[in-house]
């Protein structure tokens, strides 16, 4: 996502993005089907979320007839990792180190879960190969 604009998405907009993501392109009736509160909430009140999330280029649409199907316009590794990037500058100072560490001290994290986050970030460094060093982003140079 570089050089591209951080996304700013709601709990309710994230929630519509991970139904399009892991049930494909839906009608706002689709939507509201796997929605918490289902069709207890108004027709309008989803459709005003999902022509809110178009504008903000969160969602796509295609016409079928007179429905419309919403599409994610952003990928659940592009929001993520932009949510995640956010949450780490505001609260950990952009330190990834410390956050792990907030994780391992409120028993968030098991010895498990450590070895596992391990594993993935030397099949990172890995597939970068020795001429792209890892990022240090947010530590302190010893």
């Amino acid at each position: 996502m570089a050089g591209r604009k951080a996304l700013a998405i709601t709990e309710r907009q994230f929630e519509v993005l991970r139904i399009l993501w892991e049930h494909g392109p839906q009608t706002v009736r689709g939507l509201m089907e796997h929605l918490p509160r289902g069709d207890r909430q108004p027709y309008t009140t989803v459709l005003g979320l999902v022509q809110g999330m178009e504008k903000a280029g969160l969602v796509d649409h295609d016409k079928q007839g007179l429905t419309h199907l919403y599409r994610p316009a952003v990928s659940k590794q592009e929001a993520t990792g932009s949510l995640l990037s956010d949450f780490l500058s505001r609260f950990f100072r952009g330190s990834a180190e410390q956050l792990v560490m907030g994780l391992v001290d409120a028993e968030q994290l098991a010895a498990g879960d450590l070895r596992e986050i391990e594993a993935r970030i030397r099949a990172a460094e890995e597939a970068r190969g020795p001429a792209r060093p890892a990022s240090r982003k947010g530590r302190k140079a010893p």
